[in-house]
């Protein structure tokens, strides 16, 4: 989805970026950036610590755990978030275990009508399907992701949480933007993001 002119900056074609993030990664000069919901997370944070009403909810992806040496566990990112400022932390892995109850009971259906599905789990692949292979569109599987899935859960029991993902997947911020699903996470952080406002708070 990047092409770039002897003489010109390199140039995204948006309608072949799937929102995957690899440019991001691979970019060496730093010159592509994702979208940055931090400062939206950092002013929830603050009106929750002025007002009762809102209480920001991390959604941590499985990775968490392992990212940062064999030390930190969930709960020391439990015990670190909310002393950031959020309510309280939730696996995302819980998520998982949701989706796959509820695509096992699609796919088997679909297996009994002849027919195939692919996951939703990861907005990386719906994209590249709705973008590149549009005529299998209708063979995603309509069941919500595992981020989604939590929120919709931890909105269900407060209807005022605000729902944040944290997470290494540069994707789920194409979700949260991109896809407009009712009861989905409200923001998404990659780790550099919550590792900087973890540091700012010291």
């Amino acid at each position: 989805a990047i092409s770039m002119s002897e003489k010109g900056p390199a140039e995204i074609h948006n309608d072949k970026c799937v929102e995957c993030g690899a440019c991001v990664y691979h970019c060496p000069f730093g010159a592509v950036l994702d979208k940055a919901y931090i400062l939206d997370v950092i002013d929830m944070i603050k009106k929750s610590e002025n007002n009762s009403k809102y209480k920001v909810y991390a959604m941590v992806a499985p990775a968490t755990e392992g990212q940062f040496g064999k030390d930190i566990t969930m709960e020391s990112w439990r015990q670190a978030v909310k002393k950031v400022g959020f309510e309280d932390l939730i696996e995302a892995g819980l998520g998982g275990d949701m989706t796959t109850c509820s695509e096992a009971e699609e796919w088997l259906e679909a297996y009994r009508n002849g027919e195939k599905k692919t996951t939703s789990c990861c907005p990386g692949f719906v994209n590249m399907i709705r973008k590149h292979y549009p005529d299998l569109a209708d063979l995603i599987s309509t069941t919500v992701s595992p981020m989604c899935a939590v929120s919709r859960m931890i909105k269900a029991k407060d209807p005022d949480a605000v729902t944040v993902f944290v997470g290494p997947c540069v994707a789920k911020k194409s979700e949260v933007a991109d896809q407009k699903i009712e009861g989905n996470a409200d923001y998404a952080l990659n780790y550099n993001e919550i590792l900087a406002i973890m540091k700012a708070k010291d």
